[in-house]
């Protein structure tokens, strides 16, 4: 993928979060590569080196998602950044920062968008999956996890925030450890013990108990 077409596709997927006014920077672990300047411009020039503690610096050096605010000693401009790592075809690990201005820190004032897509990590490889092709989501031993029919995916967002953001009226939370899709129900039961279990409709029959907290919410829910 050249670096104009990268520039095109990066904002489709991440249009959940990315307002139009952002700068987005693309980087390789010495320098920039492609740039689309907005309201708060940086003026980065592709071809430049990555500077240090800057945005796309933190990403390598943490190899996972990043958010900060950035003094003026980086760039001459302060900023509040979102950084991701990817890794483009070629195999060349790379960053993607998203430049705010420094008071774009998200405030409890400020409702959270529906997410259409999660970015999904597996062996190495950040993937953009449609939230409707998400079966279930998870919380175990301190990582976010989320299946679809055939993968399994870990995730920057905690299940805290994945409540919030995922659509409410596709997925339900019926556990603190489960979120699950509505349409991915197959069916509900009691246990030997009157506890409800769900049955997913996936490859492995996944069945996931409800939590004696979440069972009026998921009753009032699904209406029975």
């Amino acid at each position: 993928m050249n670096h104009d077409a990268l520039l095109k596709q990066l904002p489709k997927l991440l249009q959940d979060w990315i307002p139009d006014t952002a700068s987005i920077a693309v980087a390789n672990r010495h320098r920039y590569i492609a740039y689309r300047p907005g309201a708060h411009d940086l003026r980065i020039v592709p071809g430049e080196a990555v500077r240090p503690g800057s945005i796309a610096e933190r990403v390598f050096a943490k190899r996972d998602r990043v958010e900060s605010d950035v003094d003026s000693s980086v760039f001459g401009i302060p900023y509040h950044g979102l950084g991701y790592p990817l890794q483009l075809d070629n195999g060349v690990e790379s960053a993607v920062a998203v430049i705010l201005p420094p008071q774009s820190r998200a405030t409890p004032a400020s409702p959270p968008q529906p997410l259409s897509y999660l970015m999904g990590h597996a062996n190495g490889v950040w993937r953009p999956i449609p939230v409707e092709a998400v079966v279930y989501c998870e919380s175990y031993e301190k990582k976010t996890w989320f299946y679809t029919q055939r993968d399994a995916f870990t995730t920057s967002h905690t299940l805290q925030a994945l409540s919030q953001r995922l659509p409410g009226d596709h997925f339900l939370r019926i556990h603190r450890s489960y979120i699950i899709n509505v349409g991915c129900i197959d069916y509900i039961e009691r246990d030997e013990r009157s506890n409800l279990i769900v049955t997913l409709k996936n490859d492995k029959a996944t069945r996931l108990p409800v939590a004696q907290s979440y069972v009026r919410h998921v009753r009032q829910t699904l209406g029975f």
